[in-house]
């Protein structure tokens, strides 16, 4: 988990309309905390987790990713990555950013408000209802961002984007 649950309600006890997180038990703010962070661990960062860069950075010498690592180098790298529970902190951070743990709140009190990620996908890509002859008709490209990614805060996925990989770069290297 990115956060405690005393860390959130302390977040809390200064945002307007949060009542849904004051009334929630214990048990279910802390359910809620950990599905918030495997929902921001789904989304594709940009570098690499603190553990795996370290290990990188011991192999090359120095910070520069377009060294080439040999096969047992690169599984070292991505074994290190794996034994970091959480994707943050990244890089030479050592610390998680404030605006992850904000995320994570954001994310937390919109699951306790009944939001449910896939429910919004299917229900805001609706452009048309019927009633006779029962129809529905949709058109996905009308989903928000946020919810095409999973995420069902729009508040949360704007404390996110900025650490996000961008889709429409390609890296070439020359070997």
């Amino acid at each position: 988990m990115y956060s405690t649950v005393a860390d959130a309600n302390t977040y809390f006890d200064g945002r307007l309309y949060s009542t849904v997180w004051s009334a929630a038990s214990t048990p279910d703010k802390t359910k809620a905390m950990e599905q918030a962070t495997r929902i921001i661990d789904r989304l594709n960062f940009a570098g690499e987790k603190h553990a795996a860069h370290l290990v990188r950075f011991s192999l090359t010498g120095r910070n520069d990713f377009e060294i080439s690592l040999t096969l047992a180098q690169q599984a070292l790298v991505l074994d290190a990555g794996l034994t970091q529970a959480t994707e943050f902190p990244r890089g030479d951070d050592t610390t998680v950013p404030e605006d992850i743990f904000l995320a994570c709140y954001e994310i937390a009190i919109a699951l306790l408000d009944g939001v449910n990620p896939d429910e919004e996908f299917n229900d805001l890509g609706v452009v048309s209802e019927g009633y006779s002859s029962v129809r529905t008709t949709y058109d996905r490209t009308t989903v928000p961002e946020h919810t095409n990614a999973g995420i069902p805060s729009a508040t949360a996925w704007r404390y996110l984007k900025p650490y996000l990989r961008s889709g429409h770069g390609v890296k070439l290297s020359r070997v």
